[in-house]
């Protein structure tokens, strides 16, 4: 069965290269630009961020996912900026890596500064890379000619994204946040990338400052400022004929962040696919988060991913101490 899965799905990612699925990332929420180049700089800090996902890894090497990126925000222009390293691996057959730069520019909408707006862009190469030795080809058995055969074993690919966000964001850190956003991914340039080809995402979410009792320190001094708050977010993504639905919610109490998602569609052909667990510690400047997908679908438990996302600033990313609200502090880890 393990096999059956692997061949199949490596099977479907070579048989249209144009309508091949863009990588997923079950912590999409930690891996912002992939997902809107609009959220380049929404730390507010200059930051490092090291995302890894490996899917169904009871099956062998199946397929890998790792990401790279840096981004940081010029507090004057009110700028943000970023660039970006994936590497995707598909079994044996297919290998892709992408190198994109993002910038986004926040406007304020109202004179308290609390209404944003954000526009952001991305220009990214790929490059996807088939291994000839591990296909067989339908001419191998007949005899005849075929089309997949002639097709170059190495393809390069130039594309651009945009996306904007439209958030509300008090001063007062006690009250609530808010944003939507929407990004439009792999518009073609230099290659035939058909409409299948481009990805459309968005999201919507916010963040609720909460109570909760001590679990570390002693409620003196700088503990009394801990970062407590409960993030709910939800994102719709679609690819050519491929829907999915993200939903779920992150318990932030510094350090320890834990969250509960879903992922699958909820109306229509309903498509069930996995309940997700995390767990992280977020303190200062940094965050490591784990996350397992535990699959609800047909496909059986073989298809479970396991994710590792680790976050570095050169700034506190997190809440930890002291409560000033600047334009700058407001913006840090918003969407977290």
């Amino acid at each position: 069965m393990k096999q059956i899965l692997l061949f199949a799905g490596i099977i479907y990612s070579l048989s249209s290269p144009v309508r091949a699925q863009s990588p997923q990332f079950s912590q999409f929420y930690a891996n912002p630009i992939y997902a809107n180049p609009a959220l380049a700089g929404d730390a507010g800090t200059p930051r490092l961020i090291a995302n890894y996902r490996n899917q169904w890894a009871t099956v062998g090497t199946a397929f890998q996912t790792a990401a790279f990126s840096f981004d940081t925000y010029a507090e004057d222009q009110q700028l943000g900026l970023g660039v970006q390293v994936i590497h995707d691996q598909r079994g044996n057959a297919l290998k892709s890596d992408q190198l994109s730069a993002q910038f986004s520019k926040l406007v304020y909408l109202d004179g308290q500064k609390e209404l944003r707006l954000i526009g952001g862009g991305q220009a990214a190469w790929a490059l996807n890379r088939w291994n000839r030795a591990d296909l067989t080809y339908v001419s191998d058995f007949l005899g005849s000619p075929d089309p997949l055969s002639g097709n170059a074993i190495q393809q390069n690919r130039f594309t651009l994204s945009v996306g904007g966000v439209l958030e509300y964001v008090p001063r007062h850190e006690d009250y609530a946040s808010y944003w939507i956003s929407g990004a439009w991914h792999n518009i073609g340039v230099n290659s035939p990338v058909s409409i299948d080809h481009q990805r459309i995402n968005i999201q919507l979410g916010t963040k609720i400052p909460i109570g909760i009792p001590a679990l570390f320190g002693n409620n003196l001094g700088s503990d009394l400022s801990r970062e407590s708050a409960l993030t709910l977010r939800m994102q719709v993504r679609n690819q050519g004929s491929s829907r999915q639905l993200d939903a779920g919610s992150n318990l932030i109490f510094s350090p320890l962040v834990v969250g509960v998602w879903y992922r699958g569609m909820i109306w229509g052909n309903t498509r069930r696919d996995a309940l997700i667990g995390t767990a992280g510690w977020a303190y200062g400047n940094m965050l490591i988060q784990a996350s397992y997908d535990l699959p609800v679908s047909s496909l059986g438990p073989d298809t479970g991913s396991f994710e590792l996302s680790v976050w570095y600033g050169v700034d506190a990313l997190f809440r930890f101490a002291g409560k000033r609200t600047t334009d700058r502090r407001a913006r840090k880890c918003l969407r977290y």
